[in-house]
């Protein structure tokens, strides 16, 4: 079992610039639509997240800012550090 905390999907989220539902998020981060729900939930409503999000029913979310940044956190380090920005996996 894989638990995966909300800043951690908001991160992947922010990174892969893709909107999500529950389902697709839980596919790629490797836990079950029903903890996805959740996590999406807490980003949805979180002060420190913006985001996008499309109508229901098939509600989708997109990360846009987390804290009023644009840049996945790892990769802000990485360009700190003069190293290369990774690309998506």
């Amino acid at each position: 079992m894989c638990i995966v905390s909300t800043m951690e999907a908001a991160e992947f989220m922010l990174k892969s610039g893709d909107f999500f539902t529950a389902g697709t998020l839980g596919e790629k981060l490797g836990i079950t639509a029903k903890d996805a729900t959740g996590l999406l939930y807490n980003i949805r409503n979180g002060k420190k997240y913006d985001t996008l999000e499309t109508a229901l029913p098939n509600r989708t979310v997109k990360v846009v800012l987390i804290s009023g940044r644009k840049v996945n956190e790892k990769d802000l380090w990485r360009l700190a550090l003069g190293l290369r920005v990774s690309t998506l996996t």
